[in-house]
């Protein structure tokens, strides 16, 4: 399969020449301000076709010829209750028709790749989503106060389990229904999975942080619980399938919430997986459901504005976002929402050394052009504007146009740390608009642009699916400023703006100039400026200098980015309802004589309220 990008031995020599210098300390035994995501290193450029095993262990490409799906890919598909894709007290059934929208029946699957049609998908109508949020209702009293905490976090256990013994499969279908290169599905998006749900439960276990029942002083009689909210819907995006679904199903689980999830109709294939792995994990009837369907003026809509459910935890755009609370909102439920985001990656010239070293800064503005790609630009938390210090502002697009042309784009069904297509043709045009939005009004174009990456003239017959995919130009602008579109806007592809700025307070507010804030970016050797950027940028994370955020973190943003927090010990508690409770204390025979002396008490209170009132009949 065709790769787009430069040449492999410029390619090449710069990898040695980046890791040369990688191994080697900064100057002044500093820290080397490098956040590098290793699947979109420059060696992407390189790639092999992916290998799927068939049923008798042997290897063939997942993407040949006329036949473009493998035939194991093909299997697995197959094997997946598409048409019974209503999972419903423990069983998998058909939705029931709905004749009042014929042309909505089934989603089609599409292969971002190849533009080619993979499997059709039913989805369900208002009366399954009725019968769905019944059955967790009646489920929802043994699970959430008859079931202990452990037993929930061993059924978790075993779904873990089920999950690693299913992650190729997994990855193969994330590949195909929303573009993630194989190698990519596999190590980022299948295995962020795994580490969501190994830390939730070491949050529950029995050194764990989470308690459900707690004492917060031992000397007062007053006790807190963590209970379970209810029936939750949730509601999850495409762009990070399994890690999405797992954020949430696996706390809402543990706490002893019982579930309807609607997946996006982008992804639904890893969806229609996960409901197989819970089945066979053994969770009992109920505790589970999976509806598929569309958001406004269907399935998700009528899950977010159903009286039955408690909770509904979303995660998507903004625009969604606003849709699901004004669905809730007659019912007063808890809406959590994770949004979108418009991330700033603030590079400062302190990064230069006094010799005029500028490989420290070369780096970070590399790295961050990276950061940015992965994914094919399609994170709510990417660093999608990237302000740089005036004086070196030429050497900032240098070293970004640079790191662009290195970036490989292809099939996400051949191995490598290329990037592939964007979700669906809707979403290619859009960014397309967005990128025109920016020429229009006096954007630079450092690298990409419209239109699809070049391919040769080569007559290949493994290009033929090339021009049907979604695939986008890694596009960097520069002169970028508050007012354009593209600085404002969540592209959701792989486009990056660059800004200057003459101060730290210049660059603050340019950071802060967004209806977002999710996550932003700072590298700077300077800590008090550190610390003066952790107090006034406006966000829910920051990550500094490229040290990732440390696991069960809480992840979640600020003004149009969302209201709540997800992952770690907040996340579970995004599921509760916080009871206080006193007067527990003492044993059965203490009760019995603090009954007797309220007995005593009483009689003397009643005779003394009777003199009361015969002295009151006497005045």
């Amino acid at each position: 399969m065709h790769l787009v990008h430069a040449p492999a031995t410029m390619a090449a020599l710069w990898i040695c020449q980046l890791l040369a210098v990688a191994a080697g300390s900064s100057g002044g035994g500093r820290r080397r301000a490098l956040w590098i995501f290793p699947l979109l290193a420059a060696a992407a450029v390189v790639a092999d076709p992916a290998t799927c095993s068939d049923a008798d262990g042997a290897s063939s490409s997942c993407a040949s010829g006329d036949d473009f799906l493998d035939p194991t890919v093909r299997q697995w598909i197959e094997d997946l209750p598409t048409e019974r894709s209503l999972y419903l007290d423990g069983a998998w059934v058909q939705p029931t028709s709905d004749l009042s929208c014929p042309d909505d029946n089934s989603i089609d699957v599409v292969d971002p790749s190849t533009g080619e049609t993979i499997a059709q998908v039913a989805v369900s109508n208002k009366l399954d989503v009725d019968m769905a949020v019944s059955s967790a209702r009646r489920a929802l009293e043994e699970w959430s106060t008859e079931t202990e905490l452990q037993m929930r976090r061993y059924h978790v256990s075993r779904l873990l389990m089920q999950y690693s013994n299913h992650a190729d499969q997994m990855a193969q279908l994330i590949s195909h229904e929303m573009g993630a290169p194989i190698d990519f599905a596999s190590d980022a998006q299948v295995d962020a999975g795994i580490d969501v749900i190994q830390n939730f439960l070491g949050l529950v276990g029995e050194e764990g942080e989470f308690q459900d029942v707690y004492q917060p002083d031992e000397e007062e009689d007053t006790i807190i619980m963590h209970q379970a909210i209810g029936v939750v819907a949730l509601i999850t995006p495409w762009n990070w399938p399994m890690h999405q679904i797992i954020l949430k199903v696996v706390p809402a689980l543990l706490v002893g919430c019982t579930i309807v999830l609607k997946p996006s109709e982008e992804s639904p294939l890893s969806a229609l997986l996960f409901g197989q792995l819970i089945d066979r994990a053994g969770f009992p009837p109920g505790v589970f459901q999976l509806v598929n369907g569309y958001g406004p003026n269907h399935v998700g809509e009528w899950l977010a504005s159903h009286p039955d459910v408690d909770m509904v935890s979303f995660t998507g755009s903004t625009r969604g976002g606003k849709q699901v609370s004004l669905a809730a909102a007659p019912t007063l439920k808890r809406v959590s929402l994770e949004m979108g985001g418009k991330g700033a990656n603030i590079i400062f010239d302190d990064l230069i050394d006094g010799d005029g070293d500028l490989s420290d800064f070369w780096e970070t503005v590399q790295t961050g052009v990276w950061n940015v790609m992965s994914n094919s630009g399609q994170s709510c938390d990417a660093p999608t504007r990237m302000l740089v210090p005036e004086d070196y502002y030429d050497v900032a697009l240098k070293a970004a146009g640079e790191a662009a042309a290195l970036i490989g784009v292809g099939s996400a069904h051949v191995n490598g740390e290329h990037i592939g297509p964007v979700v669906s043709e809707a979403q290619y045009e859009r960014i397309q608009s967005l990128i025109q939005s920016g020429i229009d009004e006096g954007a630079r174009l450092v690298a990409g642009g419209l239109g699809k990456p070049a391919v040769d003239d080569s007559g290949s017959p493994e290009l033929e699916h090339f021009e049907s995919g979604f695939y986008v130009r890694p596009t960097i602008f520069a002169d970028c400023i508050p007012e354009m579109r593209v600085f404002q806007e969540e592209i959701f592809g792989p486009v990056l703006c660059i800004t200057k700025f003459a101060s730290t307070d210049e660059a603050i507010d340019l950071a802060n100039n967004s209806p977002y804030g999710l996550t932003h970016y700072a590298h700077t050797y300077d800590r008090q400026r550190r610390i003066q950027l952790a107090i006034k940028l406006k966000s829910g994370m920051i990550v500094m200098n490229g040290v990732e955020l440390s696991a069960g973190s809480p992840f979640g943003g600020v003004k149009q980015s969302g209201n709540s927090r997800e992952g770690g010990l907040e996340g579970l508690k995004d599921f509760c309802n916080i009871k206080a409770v006193s007067g527990l204390k003492g044993d059965d025979e203490d009760s019995e004589d603090e009954e007797e002396v309220d007995s005593e008490g009483d009689a003397e209170d009643s005779e003394d309220d009777e003199e009361g009132l015969d002295a009151a009949e006497e005045d």
